[in-house]
């Protein structure tokens, strides 16, 4: 079975929502969020189209099913004042030109495929689509997502910034484009 990855369509956003679902941690305790890993966020059917129509949604799948998903977004057109905004916002004091970067993530993996490589695949598609027009990708992080945290840390993200919205901090974290595009599985990339 080979995994392959491609940019999503409107038939795979009801996959993509239940993986996104699946991902919350809901009922989980905090320590077992922390260890597992948790996405927040609303999303739903529009806001998929959206992101659909602009940088996209890129889907790794085998034999049909959806293995895991990587939301983007230009950096450049968020408006909410939550922690997209704040990561924006950060980015730009690092140096980084709003216009010039995609926000990426949430990135989901159906946990019978954890393991396997399908976020770095997903990176190098992501990074193959959006590296001519975009020159980093930004996403954050809540410090309480552990397994988020190391996941990025071990791909060799660079922490770009922390911020804080009510009593949750954030990191953000940043790649250049480039990084994932030519790099083989299962190397880290550097900073």
């Amino acid at each position: 079975m080979t995994l392959s990855i491609r940019r999503a369509v409107a038939a795979d956003r009801a996959g993509v929502l239940a993986l996104i679902d699946g991902a919350r941690g809901d009922g989980l305790s905090a320590a077992e969020r922390a260890e597992r890993g948790f996405v927040q966020g609303h999303f739903d059917e529009a806001k998929l189209a959206a992101m659909e129509a602009t940088t996209g949604i890129y889907v790794a799948e085998e034999d049909g099913r959806i293995a895991g998903a990587a939301l983007t977004g230009a950096a450049s057109s968020v408006q909410d004042g939550g922690p997209p905004r704040l990561t924006v916002d950060a980015a730009q004091r690092a140096g980084l030109a709003p216009d010039r970067c995609y926000l990426y993530g949430p990135v989901v993996v159906d946990p019978s495929f954890r393991g396997r490589g399908v976020v770095r695949n997903l990176l190098r598609a992501v990074d193959a689509h959006l590296g001519e027009r975009f020159d980093h990708g930004v996403l954050f992080v809540e410090q309480s997502n552990l397994k988020s945290l190391a996941v990025h840390r071990h791909l060799g993200m660079h922490e770009a910034a922390e911020f804080a919205v009510a009593d949750r901090r954030y990191t953000v974290f940043s790649f250049a484009s480039g990084t994932f595009r030519d790099q083989p599985a299962g190397s880290s990339s550097p900073a």
